[in-house]
């Protein structure tokens, strides 16, 4: 009887209610469902937790990474939790928590004396619009700083056949000096696309078609791309948000310069004359 009462003390039972959904992404990361309340007590990072009608609670020193968090009442943090978005009712944080958050949607917010609340924006709208009210600052970022550190060291040019262009090339032909000089809007679209282009989701041509809008912000050849952008941004049939949202930019620069209309978000112009076939 003992031993029995000592394993029962070091080895607690886990329930899964009825009702809870519990699955793994391809990167290995835990999402858990459950229709009520929600503790976590053990360290580790998530995909996305979710109670549908109750409440998550992280218990002190205990660490949570997740891209979501989400309850239909209150969101209890005593431990710490780092999340890019929280939904709630209410988010809580005791005096011992330590939270960071991008996006938080909760109609109240609860911090104790001793807690710490990093981020906390409402909408990527607003994050976006932050960053590009602190643009010159984002560009002094290390992440930029060492790009154009690895730009001013001269690098070995592979021998490859003539007319061949493998369309990874152009990511490497960044002018700094003119990255440094563009317009906020332009700078951003140039974030957004490289963000696309590296997650390799278009086929071929359309990585080539992004590869050069690319290239000429990098290279700040701002009259080529006024004439262009159109025409190259209707060659992306699979346009994402990221791409949605760097054709935008760009159009509404060139449209406050130029007066010309601007792309809504479904706008798309017929192919040209002589396109691929």
């Amino acid at each position: 009887m003992a031993k029995t009462a000592a394993t029962e003390d070091t080895a607690p039972t886990m329930i899964i209610p009825k009702g809870t959904e519990i699955q793994v992404d391809k990167h290995g990361q835990l999402s858990v469902r459950t229709p009520g309340n929600l503790v976590i007590q053990n360290s580790g990072h998530y995909a996305h937790l979710e109670s549908a009608g109750g409440s998550i609670r992280i218990e002190p020193h205990v660490q949570v990474e997740a891209v979501s968090v989400k309850c239909a009442d209150t969101c209890y943090v005593q431990g710490n939790l780092t999340a890019w978005r929280v939904s709630a009712r209410t988010l809580h944080l005791e005096d011992t928590a330590q939270a960071h958050i991008v996006l938080q949607d909760t109609e109240s917010l609860e911090v104790g004396r001793g807690a710490r609340l990093i981020g906390n924006f409402s909408s990527e709208k607003e994050l976006f619009f932050l960053f590009s009210r602190f643009s010159q600052q984002v560009r002094s970022l290390p992440f930029y700083q060492e790009r154009d550190e690895d730009k001013s060291q001269p690098e070995a040019v592979p021998v490859e056949p003539e007319g061949a262009r493998d369309s990874l090339s152009l990511l490497s032909a960044a002018d700094p000096s003119a990255t440094a000089e563009l317009d906020d809007p332009l700078f951003f679209a140039l974030v957004l696309l490289e963000r696309d282009r590296n997650k390799n989701v278009h086929p071929g041509d359309e990585e080539r078609v992004l590869d050069e809008l690319i290239k000429l912000l990098r290279q700040g050849d701002l009259e080529t791309l006024r004439h262009t952008h159109r025409a190259l941004f209707n060659r992306i049939t699979g346009a994402g948000q990221l791409v949605d949202r760097a054709r935008q930019l760009i159009a509404r620069h060139f449209a406050a310069l130029t007066a010309e209309p601007e792309y809504s978000e479904v706008e798309r112009e017929p192919a040209a004359d002589g396109g691929e076939g």
